[in-house]
């Protein structure tokens, strides 16, 4: 009962959010991961909170599956509730390890103050260099319904793109949610396309390859979700071939959609 109880909370918090997508009661990274990379990458995620009301306030954690060929990695994990004081800010450095006990894994995250205290939720994806140094990119979630784009992607010989949709909502039994995803060039032309469906609530990710796509120069993508009552969030990830370093671009798609 507690676990319906937060996640239907959780939905209310995430609907409460959307028409603002600034400092709400709550608030979702679309993905976090402790996992191995190519060029020898290794990434990890830390995540930050701030409290920004005059008492303390409680906030839990949601981690939701990846899903490969169809099926959640694993099931949704939900945390305890942590206490933030007033005025400061949690961070919880390689979270996805630390908190929830898991490695080479990728998921996505979403974060309610129990009392509905506004929050400010910031997360960052990096792998550590030889020299004791860093390199990687910031992940911010952003709620879109319907149509939905990223641009200043590229997939060529020097980098490659990653694209991933996280439906942060359990579709309803025997009702997928579906979505075609088209990659575009500079120009407007189509260099591919495909359809993901979502049987359960989680986040799915897949290089622009899969969409038949061999090599953007520059161009853009757009996510289409079929389910017009659905929202969903998407990013784009164009990271150098032989650095490993990566960009990290949410989709943005218009406000009326999402807000009546």
């Amino acid at each position: 009962m507690r676990r319906i109880l937060m996640l239907s909370t959780l939905v209310s918090l995430i609907a409460i959010s959307a028409s603002a997508q600034f400092v709400a009661p709550g608030g979702s990274v679309p993905v976090v991961a402790n996992l191995p990379g190519q060029n020898n990458t290794d990434w990890r995620t830390d995540v930050s909170v701030v409290n920004l009301a005059t008492t303390d306030t409680s906030i839990v954690l949601v981690l939701q599956p990846e899903i490969k060929n169809g099926q959640p990695l694993f099931e949704t994990i939900i945390t305890e509730p942590m206490i933030v004081a007033a005025g400061t800010q949690l961070t919880m450095k390689n979270i996805v390890e630390t908190v929830f006990d898991l490695t080479d894994t990728k998921g996505a995250l979403s974060i309610f103050a129990t009392d509905g205290a506004p929050l400010v939720i910031s997360a960052r994806i990096y792998t550590l260099d030889d020299e004791g140094g860093s390199y990687g990119q910031n992940v911010e979630g952003l709620l879109v319904a319907n149509k939905a784009w990223t641009p200043g992607i590229a997939h060529d010989d020097f980098y490659r793109t990653n694209f991933g949709i996280y439906l942060p909502f359990d579709p309803l039994p025997g009702e997928p949610v579906r979505f075609i995803v088209r990659v575009f060039d500079n120009d407007g032309e189509l260099a591919g396309s495909g359809n993901i469906t979502f049987n359960d609530v989680g986040v799915q990710q897949f290089s622009v390859a899969a969409l038949g796509v061999d090599r953007v120069l520059d161009g853009y993508i757009e996510f289409e979700c079929l389910n017009p009552a659905e929202t969903f969030f998407a990013y784009a990830s164009r990271v150098d071939q032989r650095t490993g370093d990566a960009v990290y671009r949410p989709a943005k798609g218009f406000q009326s959609d999402v807000t009546p």
